[in-house]
């Protein structure tokens, strides 16, 4: 699995899922991971209600399809053995927060490179436009507390590099399709199909986000050198259209440090390419990650 990184620019410094959603009302349609042995005691179906979301989805600053995704036949779940980090709080992870020369060198030291992703708030809704589905609209923030000792005789531009949150199938472990955040987006709009067992499902994946920052200070050290202190809160906005039945979102945050990275790779990350669909990967290894269940079994 490719990571999914982001980047987002500083204030530059002067020194499943689905086409076929099912029909309205339709709560009773077997679920397509669901086996025969599954009970056929009637579950009361929680009345969901009407809604809208809260950004505008049409507007978004990158769209991309892809390709319909076959996925293959499996025995069980695949979040089932993996023993993954299931939380319910806050976690930290890694960024790298970085200041460039006119040649694109780097020119800071940073004296701290750990943030925070809040646990998420989800509120789920029918939608006049969608029958059939639920729209999941995630919300959560990411806090970057910024401590760097740099020059301040001459210009510089400025960016921190961070590994945005994915979202992962339960059942099959397939990676949901997504766009790289870099400094030029902000938001993004994939859909496609993918198809199991000869039924297509379409999936609608939606991100926003928001930057501000919640204070910078600046002090001239006795060496000339330039210390900064600023707080970056990044608030996003995820939003999943799936079949009323889906149950099987995780969203989940890197937290190994791989802060190592030259400038380089930095710089060539900083694009927004789309990422397909793709397995979690065998050469992964699930401890590098925790997870939130969205809509998937806790």
């Amino acid at each position: 699995m490719k990571k999914r990184l982001a980047a987002i620019s500083t204030i530059l410094v002067l020194s499943m899922l689905l086409s076929s959603c099912g029909q309205p009302g339709n709560s009773k349609k077997k679920k397509p991971f669901d086996d025969d042995t599954s009970s056929s005691v009637p579950i009361p179906t929680p009345v969901i209600p009407m809604g809208k979301p809260s950004h505008d989805l049409s507007k978004v600053d990158v769209k991309a399809t892809y390709d319909d995704f076959y996925v293959e036949d499996f025995s069980k779940p695949w979040g089932s053995d993996k023993n993954l980090r299931l939380v319910n709080s806050d976690v930290d992870n890694y960024f790298v927060y970085v200041s460039l020369d006119a040649g694109n060198n780097m020119v800071n030291e940073n004296l701290n490179y750990m943030s925070t992703v809040t646990k998420p708030t989800i509120q789920v809704y029918r939608n006049e436009d969608y029958p059939g589905c639920l729209i999941y609209e995630v919300n959560y923030e990411q806090i970057f507390p910024i401590y760097s000792r740099q020059p301040s005789s001459y210009y510089y531009s400025s960016f921190f590099s961070y590994h945005n949150v994915e979202f992962i199938d339960f059942y099959t472990g397939t990676v949901i399709p997504s766009v790289f955040l870099s400094t030029s987006i902000n938001s993004f709009g994939v859909t496609g199909n993918f198809v199991y067992k000869g039924e297509k499902y379409r999936l609608d994946y939606y991100e926003f986000r928001h930057s501000e920052v919640e204070k910078s200070e600046r002090k001239t050290e006795s060496s000339g050198t330039e210390l900064l202190s600023e707080t970056v809160k990044i608030s996003s906005t995820s939003y999943f259209i799936v079949p009323e039945f889906y149950d099987g979102l995780l969203m989940c945050v890197y937290v190994a440090n791989d802060t190592g990275r030259s400038v380089q790779e930095l710089l060539e990350e900083n694009s927004p390419d789309f990422c397909p669909p793709e397995p979690f990967g065998d050469d992964e290894n699930p401890d590098d990650y925790v997870f939130f269940a969205i809509t998937a079994p806790k």
